[in-house]
């Protein structure tokens, strides 16, 4: 089993990251999309299969009011339920299109100057009744009301989701601070025999490259996509160039964007046949996301997936107020420590010196294993810590990347190759600059986290490039294993806002204390 070494950031992965995939220029064939420009409701681009859904070519749509699609009286309806600053209409509208008559869900939202129509065919569609959503509503919150914890909550949304949603299998995976995904709930499972997709993946790491940049912005932007079939054909839009706009269609808030050639084969090699995911956001990041899988076509109506999204916001709630109330928990154990720091020191001398940090609650507050202080021009080390000279490398790049006096690193061999010396005693680090003049801070360590990490595939080998170039995912998801070495447990938020808190304290401490000096030399 080898050791973890950096991920390779090759120029084909570099490329595959900046694909345009908002641009994609096509939709799923389980629908039809119509570009429109205000007031005026006349259609600009259209979907190709609106010809076939109408029995009249493309350009007879081209250059006509939207009203000549949907007829008089479902054009009012429409036009009444339009807003002028939020997407609309706020709810889908049911409309029957096309000769003979075909039903749909019709939706519309605004984007780059464009008003966007999408309307998916309701026959094949999974929906649930609404009586039957009503009750099933009922059960999830009564058994959300019963979790206890984050997984406890990822467990009871994993099989929610997955009954109302009908997919074969639905995970939910936790992303790490360098957005590697850990599935943390996984209900169900595709039951193709001798598939990729047969494979349990509870408790496996998907890398960051399977997701890359622009596809994460775009789960912030517009947290559901769904792939109905991964094999359908992918219809054009006409003209590709808005001509009001001069620029492809921007379809990052559209529901029937087709997928990057890459990700179809990505799914293709899992066994998968048809998808759903949904983003999990927490204070403006991705904290994780809802994947749900299914061997064989499968197309979720638009009310189902309002509900399976509802479903992730609460989840994401509920660990937004996790992580508040652990954030609190942690400024109300500071600030105590800190009080009591402050009144010690003044029924001392006043000053502030590498004794002041003697013995343990320090580095228990910031669950360390050593420190070392230096100030005043005197250096004292406690705990479990390596020779300051060894150490001084790593301080001096920590001091250029500190903002405000603060940085941190759980791999200081990134920082500094000397550091792979001392792993095994100091592999993380939490700086806090005091005075920058006098060379005066704290130092934080904390030993190697030596840990086993199973990833679904090799990670190394996430995407592979042919003889000609071209890219393609990798085949094999089968539990991989590889040994992390020379990390320590990351710094938490909470952890880096206690380091201000002590940094503000000190310095004013610092303060007082030469104040105090003139005064005397004063008198």
């Amino acid at each position: 089993m080898p050791p973890v070494a950096e991920r390779n950031s090759p120029v084909d992965l570099e490329s595959c990251a900046r694909e345009p995939i908002h641009l994609i220029g096509r939709i799923q064939s389980h629908g039809v999309l119509f570009a429109l420009s205000e007031p005026d409701l006349i259609v600009r681009q259209v979907s190709a299969n609106a010809s076939t859904l109408l029995g009249t070519p493309v350009d007879a749509i081209l250059g006509k009011s939207i009203e000549a699609v949907l007829g008089p009286p479902q054009f009012e309806t429409f036009r009444s339920r339009l807003r002028s600053d939020d997407l609309a209409p706020a709810s889908s509208l049911r409309v029957s299109i096309g000769k003979p008559a075909v039903e749909m869900n019709c939706v519309a939202h605004r984007h780059d100057g464009v008003l966007i129509v999408e309307c998916e065919f309701v026959k094949g569609a999974h929906w649930v009744a609404p009586a039957e959503l009503s009750a099933n509503i009922q059960i999830l919150l009564e058994r959300m009301e019963r979790a206890t914890t984050i997984l406890d909550y990822c467990r009871v949304a994993a099989s929610e989701i997955q009954r109302l949603s009908g997919f074969d299998r639905v995970m939910i995976y936790q992303f790490d601070p360098e957005f590697n995904g850990e599935v943390v709930a996984e209900n169900g499972g595709v039951t193709e025999p001798r598939s990729p997709g047969n494979l349990k993946y509870l408790g496996l790491r998907f890398p960051s490259t399977d997701m890359p940049a622009q596809a994460r912005e775009l789960f912030l932007q517009n947290p559901l996509r769904a792939i109905a079939d991964i094999d359908s054909a992918q219809i054009p839009i006409t003209p590709e160039i808005g001509p009001r706009t001069g620029r492809p269609l921007d379809m990052r808030h559209t529901f029937l964007r087709s997928a990057s050639a890459i990700h179809l084969e990505y799914l293709r090699n899992m066994g998968v046949r048809a998808s759903m995911a949904i983003s999990i956001v927490v204070k403006g990041r991705l904290w994780g996301m809802v994947a749900c899988h299914h061997a064989k076509p499968w197309h979720v109506d638009c009310s189902t997936r309002a509900i399976c999204e509802m479903i992730a916001r609460n989840l994401a709630l509920q660990a937004s107020l996790r992580i508040a109330d652990a954030a609190q928990q942690s400024q109300v154990a500071s600030r105590e420590l800190l009080e009591d720091f402050a009144d010690e020191l003044e029924e001392a001398d006043g000053s502030v010196n590498s004794r002041s940090f003697g013995g343990t609650r320090f580095i228990e507050l910031f669950d360390a294993d050593g420190l070392v202080s230096h100030l005043g021009g005197v250096v004292a080390l406690q705990g479990v810590t390596e020779s300051h000279a060894a150490l001084l490398p790593v301080i001096e790049k920590l001091k250029k990347l500190a903002v405000r006096g603060i940085a941190s690193s759980d791999k200081l061999t990134a920082l500094d190759a000397g550091a792979e010396s001392y792993r095994s005693k100091a592999s993380g680090a939490l700086y806090i600059g005091i005075n920058e003049r006098a060379n005066d801070y704290l130092l934080f360590l904390r030993r190697e986290l030596v840990e086993t990490v199973e990833w679904a595939g090799n990670p190394d080998k996430s995407v592979n490039t042919d003889a000609a170039g071209r890219l393609s995912p990798r085949v094999s998801f089968a539990a991989w294993q590889e040994t992390v070495h020379g990390r320590s447990r990351p710094w938490s938020e909470a952890e880096l806002d206690s380091a201000r808190a002590l940094r503000v304290q000190v310095r004013h401490l610092q303060d007082i204390a030469k104040l105090r000096q003139l005064e005397e030399r004063e008198s």
